[in-house]
């Protein structure tokens, strides 16, 4: 009977024993979760939600200056582009509804180059998307910050916000990012800002990557080509008439 006893005291001490030791370890794994999702939160630099609230944007990258601006254009369709004029007019008669319109990205100083669009939507999710991984609350000289590599801006609301890029840590994967009138210096992925380090060229649509310069080749080479036809039909004629002089002196 005591034996009985005394194995019911053991098993109870043991389940006393291991409940206290779950509660520890599921203590311990809730405190390092929570650890762990503190160390994880990113700093939003921005308060946009969505890329379509951005009215205008440009950046500074390698001493050029690219300042991107909106229109709405009509979208064409292959039933718009193959209607006649004889009935075009009757078509427009008869729509009620207004044309569907798709929003076009242009360069200010230049509307009529062809952007490649999608580099352009890139651009602006990264204007969403763009997070700190840290703050820092003291500044340095090593951060690069008074010789920025890249500078980029955006407007939003009517409220234009600027940001420049200080030196690159290769160690952390990390560029120095400061907001134009604030002392405050983040930390954040290279990533998130190299998306604006693309020049004029790079931002050519694929039909059309090379703009003017394209153009101008192929002009400079077409007027080789006519150089050089002019000239072979000059020698041609000279030639001809060295021919009829010698046949006129021979037959005289």
């Amino acid at each position: 009977m005591k034996a009985k006893r005394n194995l019911m005291i053991g098993l109870v001490v043991l389940l006393v024993v291991l409940a206290v030791g779950v509660l520890a370890a599921q203590t311990i794994s809730d405190r390092d979760a929570a650890a762990s999702a503190s160390e994880d939160t990113s700093i939003a630099l921005t308060s946009l939600t969505a890329s379509s609230e951005i009215e205008s944007f440009g950046y500074t990258w390698q001493r050029d200056t690219l300042n991107f601006e909106q229109r709405q254009e009509i979208v064409e369709t292959e039933s718009d582009s193959s209607e006649t004029a004889d009935d075009s007019a009757s078509t427009s008669a008869s729509q009620e509804s207004e044309p569907e319109t798709e929003t076009v990205w242009y360069l200010a100083d230049d509307p009529e180059y062809k952007l490649d669009q999608s580099s352009v939507n890139s651009m602006l999710t990264a204007f969403v998307n763009l997070e700190a991984s840290r703050q820092l609350t003291e500044t340095s000289e090593e951060y690069g910050l008074e010789e920025p590599t890249l500078t980029f801006w955006m407007t939003a609301n009517g409220e234009t916000t600027t940001w420049i890029c200080g030196a690159t840590n290769d160690v952390t994967g990390t560029v120095y990012l400061q907001k134009q009138g604030e002392d405050t210096v983040y930390l954040v992925d290279t990533n998130k800002v190299t998306v604006f380090e693309k020049s004029r060229m790079d931002l050519g649509a694929t039909s059309d990557s090379t703009g003017d310069i394209a153009s101008s080749e192929t002009a400079s080479s077409e007027a080789t080509t006519s150089e050089a036809a002019s000239s072979e039909a000059v020698s041609s004629e000279a030639a001809t008439s060295e021919s009829s002089s010698g046949e006129a002196a021979s037959e005289g």
